[in-house]
């Protein structure tokens, strides 16, 4: 499956027709963001995907990525492609594996003759044929009665019918296993980076410290990147998250705290233990997350944290709202805007029915609109709806075409909704539902999907709308350059070979060398509306 819905492409002579003709602000030689589904059918621009059996994520040609659903109704990595050859040997063969086929398993043993020679063959041949006769199967472990013995023995001895089933069994593998990997990664630190981990339990390490002399237990994902980072490992001496409040996170209590008269609780443990949540306002069920690039990048927190975060708050009926930095830093009109609605303080507020719906066709007030209003700022598309009060737009909805893609059957009659937002401090009353009902009213679509971003969204929207919850994304990553989260896609490694970085080394190893981490979101829902 697609993981990403839009990817940047640089627009040139050879398609900045198309893409025009599809509704965007195409200029030649400038980079844009587009759906993936408005990509041509055998487009080679490279999408992210992953495998429908494993998960396995990675980059793919948008054409090959189509050939692979039309022909299987899905893709699956190498790994997996059993799958395809098992749907391929039963329309053959009428079997899920042609072994099962008499003439094939003739021409087998035909090939071992001439691979072996007679005699090991046949040595083999006289061992089946042995056991046939002891036993009644070509293998002793065939038989009933000594399948049935040997569970008797390890019952009397291990009190259980499999002797993996028994606990000291168990530690003994655990032991043995926890042993050799404990040795093999001694070995291969104290070889490369001189350190001496003295218990591996699981996922976590346990070290000594020589600074400050002490124990310090560290998940092996963590220690690996800060052996890549050359940052300092021990977790006393540069601890995995920190309990000093950054000035920022101050700034923005602040702001909340001068607009929100109700209870608030700081930095507190109890509401998701054992992890801590920012700012809580237990009235409104409402928490937000300061997230600092450099303490919340993969340096420092998984790829899972945050979508962990947001999970254990849905579990209990609270929206977290994560606040990022670079956010708030060059967006804060937009997040202070946000804040405001969520804690029902808009300063301006217009009733949708006093309101004109327009569409509009001018690109450069969209572009401007967006980026003023919308903390994702401008994206492409075909479809722009909005509310003018007094002649100025006040609200926004944006949608494009979906192309055949996955199991979806082609057609003109599916959409997604792209963006949708209010002017700042404005909250438009009816204006989302009005500017829904005439895009259904005048496009009749068949099929509409839209994308919420977890980081400052619970959907709500979508439900007043009657969407329906589709799925979670997993968790998307950016990579923090100049303080800023920046768009994977610009540094895929094509476009990093073209900026003279060595083509023998993966991206990864290309941006670990450039110090560029990475940092993933809560993941995005995804909403469907359909109408049957």
């Amino acid at each position: 499956m697609i993981t990403q819905d839009k990817i940047p492409i640089n627009i040139t002579v050879r398609n900045v027709t198309y893409f025009k003709e599809m509704g965007y602000d195409a200029i030649i030689n400038n980079q844009l963001i587009i759906n993936i589904s408005d990509l041509k059918r055998y487009s080679r621009v490279k999408i992210p995907i992953k495998c429908s059996n494993c998960g396995t994520e990675k980059e793919m040609t948008y054409t090959k990525y189509m050939d692979n659903v039309e022909r299987y109704g899905f893709y699956t990595c190498k790994k997996c492609s059993t799958i395809k050859k098992k749907i391929t040997f039963t329309n053959n063969y009428g079997v899920d594996n042609p072994m099962k086929v008499d003439k094939i398993k003739q021409k087998g043993k035909t090939t071992k003759k001439k691979k072996y020679g007679d005699e090991n063959y046949n040595n083999q041949d006289k061992h089946k044929q042995t056991n046939l006769k002891l036993f009644g199967v070509e293998h002793h472990l065939q038989n009933k009665d000594i399948l049935e013995k040997q569970k008797q023995t390890n019952l009397e001895i291990y009190g259980f019918e499999h002797a993996s089933q028994s606990k000291i069994i168990k530690d003994k593998i655990s032991y043995s296993y926890n042993k050799s990997k404990l040795k093999r990664t001694n070995d291969l630190y104290k070889k490369n980076h001189n350190i001496n981990i003295l218990e591996i339990n699981g996922e976590y390490f346990t070290l000594l410290c020589d600074k400050c002399n002490t124990k310090y237990k560290i998940k092996g994902n963590v220690l690996q990147l800060r052996l890549l980072y050359n940052n300092e490992l021990c977790t006393n001496c540069n601890p995995v998250g920190i309990n000093n409040v950054s000035q920022p996170e101050k700034k923005l209590l602040s702001f909340i705290e001068d607009n929100y008269d109700g209870k608030i609780i700081i930095n507190s443990k109890s509401i998701i233990p054992p992890y801590e949540l920012d700012i809580y306002l237990p009235e409104l069920n409402l928490a937000f997350e300061f997230n600092g690039l450099y303490w919340h990048n993969e340096l420092n927190k998984d790829k899972d944290y945050h979508k962990m975060k947001s999970d254990l708050c849905e579990s209990k009926g609270i929206q977290v709202i994560h606040i990022w930095e670079d956010d708030w830093d060059y967006k804060r009109p937009i997040v202070k805007s946000m804040i405001l609605n969520k804690l029902g303080k808009s300063k301006n507020r217009i009733y949708g029915r006093k309101t004109e719906i327009r569409e509009i066709i001018d690109n450069s007030l969209v572009r401007d609109f967006l980026n003023d209003n919308h903390v994702q700022g401008f994206v492409g598309s075909l479809i722009k709806i909005g509310l003018f009060y007094d002649d100025e737009l006040v609200s926004l909805m944006t949608f494009g075409k979906l192309r055949k893609m996955m199991n979806l059957k082609s057609g003109d009659n599916k959409y997604e909704l792209i963006r949708f937002c209010n002017k700042l401090n404005t909250n438009v009353l009816g204006g989302a539902s009005k500017l829904f009902s005439y895009f259904i009213k005048k496009y009749t679509p068949e099929y509409i999907s839209s994308y919420a971003d977890r980081s400052y969204s619970n959907g709500n929207l979508y439900k007043q709308l009657e969407f329906k919850l589709d799925s979670l994304t997993p968790p998307n990553h950016y990579y923090i350059v100049d303080n800023i989260r920046k768009h994977r896609f610009n540094y895929r490694k094509s476009n990093l070979i073209k900026q003279g970085y060595d083509s023998t080394k993966t991206a990864k190893d290309i941006m670990f060398e450039r110090k560029i981490y990475k940092i993933y979101n809560s993941g995005n829902y995804k909403f469907i509306y359909t109408f049957h």
